[in-house]
């Protein structure tokens, strides 16, 4: 894993970048809601002979996350809250993997604009991170 801590000398836009991408993964590998109400609940009742005997493939969800990536996907979904709505809703999308083309779908502005605005706002941020004591990160 690549070092995504932004220090007082060097906080860039692309560590942002990274830490958001960071984040989005951290909440996506979190185990949900649903699954522990489900493990309360009788068990799933067979429907096939192949699901009984395990001949359909395995559904398998990934490793959970560790404390300190859980702590940093909390600080990071803080600094979201210093931008205006709409651009909060554009970094988080292309740190969940939403493509451009999509994002430009659904916002209506070129791909072109929505890059440089994403790359302001990455700026914006790692500026902001920049001023703050270490220990606000």
């Amino acid at each position: 894993m690549t070092d995504t801590h932004c220090t007082l000398d060097i906080c860039t836009p692309d560590l942002v970048k990274a830490r958001l991408a960071e984040a989005a993964d951290t909440l996506r590998r979190l185990p949900s809601a649903r699954l522990t109400a489900k493990l309360t609940a009788w068990p799933d009742v067979v429907q096939s002979a192949a699901t009984a005997y395990g001949y359909e493939a395995a559904q398998t969800r990934p490793a959970a996350p560790s404390p300190e990536a859980i702590s940093r996907m909390d600080e990071t979904l803080g600094w979201l809250f210093w931008i205006e709505n709409d651009g909060r809703r554009l970094l988080w999308a292309r740190a969940l993997g939403v493509p451009w083309r999509k994002l430009e779908d659904l916002d209506g502005r070129s791909h072109v604009t929505l890059k440089k605005q994403h790359d302001r706002l990455l700026g914006e941020i790692a500026q902001r991170l920049a001023g703050l004591p270490a220990a606000m990160h």
